[in-house]
């Protein structure tokens, strides 16, 4: 059965992410999706990935779409490849395809498209940052990926600061560590020295980043919130409750290295909830890594239900998800 997703083949998997790619094209094409949330202003970054698009809606949701497929498959074979669930299992794909799309489907799509491609980038690579198997390139890669976020949205420098605590808590060597922080400021390095290829100076380039990480533009992620994505989001946050508890119970039956990747997740998931409500600048970029986030820990919560009880909070995932597009 389609909807029992801990037992997904890859073809049902697929299937469900079709499904939802369809209802993305049909939300963008109609310009159905409104998050009710007010949008940040653009970084320079933002606004030369939107120059991209020739200020086309045509080409922009075409980039909407294409980020978000390839999103939902690179979280998806990372957390089956890494082994971060105490069974083999698809249905990481199912989840990501349902919890990214209401976060993409709104007014700041390629924004959020983008914030939601960064986070499954630098999470499946975090996946294998753990556990003997080990490799540099994955660490750097997702230092790279989380690093980014804080050019695209000042707010998010919460993600790569967290993600590099753990990995360097976790790790415990020198070598790695500054692979780690290189990864981690190269993204900011990098912007700040096109603005200086531009004329700008670095510490004029820092201080309107800083500036925008403390400023408040007038964004109240939890006043302008639409009741139906409020309610989506509640229930997310309830199940990743839900699946921390249920993952605390099995410690003992998980390796060292899925330990690892949880309890980066665990912090992660605290810090940017604080940082949602206590930040100025925090926007609802902030709720589309929660839910990013969401959709590497839920997997937990189905392996570890029976087949009714995952079918019904599925089916009410997935309609809470819809109503959230439209």
């Amino acid at each position: 059965m389609i909807l029992d997703i801990t037992r997904h083949k890859f073809y049902e998997g697929l299937l469900t992410l079709l499904g939802t790619t369809i209802m993305m094209i049909v939300l963008l094409a109609t310009s159905a999706g409104d998050s009710g949330i007010a949008p940040a202003p653009d970084s320079p970054l933002m606004s030369f990935i939107r120059s991209l698009t020739g200020g086309m809606g045509f080409i922009e949701g075409v980039f909407v779409v294409l980020i978000y497929f390839i999103s939902v498959l690179a979280l998806s074979r990372a957390a089956l490849r890494s082994r971060i669930y105490p069974t083999d299992t698809m249905a990481s794909m199912a989840l990501s395809a349902v919890l990214f799309m209401p976060m993409i489907s709104t007014e700041d799509a390629l924004r959020q498209a983008v914030v939601v491609l960064l986070m499954s980038y630098s999470l499946a690579n975090m996946f294998y940052c753990f556990g003997p198997n080990r490799r540099v390139n994955r660490l750097f890669a997702a230092m790279v990926a989380s690093g980014t976020l804080a050019v695209v949205e000042a707010s998010l420098v919460v993600v790569p600061i967290v993600m590099s605590l753990a990995l360097i808590i976790a790790r415990k060597k020198f070598r790695e560590a500054l692979v780690v922080v290189v990864g981690m400021l190269l993204p900011i390095f990098t912007y700040c020295y096109v603005e200086w290829l531009l004329g700008d100076s670095f510490a004029h380039t820092l201080s309107l980043w800083w500036s925008s990480l403390t400023t408040n533009f007038n964004i109240n992620i939890l006043d302008n919130i639409t009741l139906t994505r409020l309610v989506f989001l509640a229930f997310v946050i309830f199940l990743q409750a839900v699946s921390l508890v249920l993952n605390v119970s099995q410690r003992d039956v998980r390796s060292s290295g899925a330990r690892g990747v949880w309890r980066t997740l665990q912090l992660l998931l605290v810090v940017v909830l604080c940082a949602a409500l206590l930040l100025p600048s925090a926007s609802g970029s902030m709720l589309t890594v929660i839910v990013a986030t969401a959709a590497a820990m839920l997997s937990v919560y189905f392996i570890h239900c029976n087949i009714m009880i995952s079918v019904v909070t599925y089916t009410a995932l997935l309609s809470l998800a819809v109503a959230a597009s439209l």
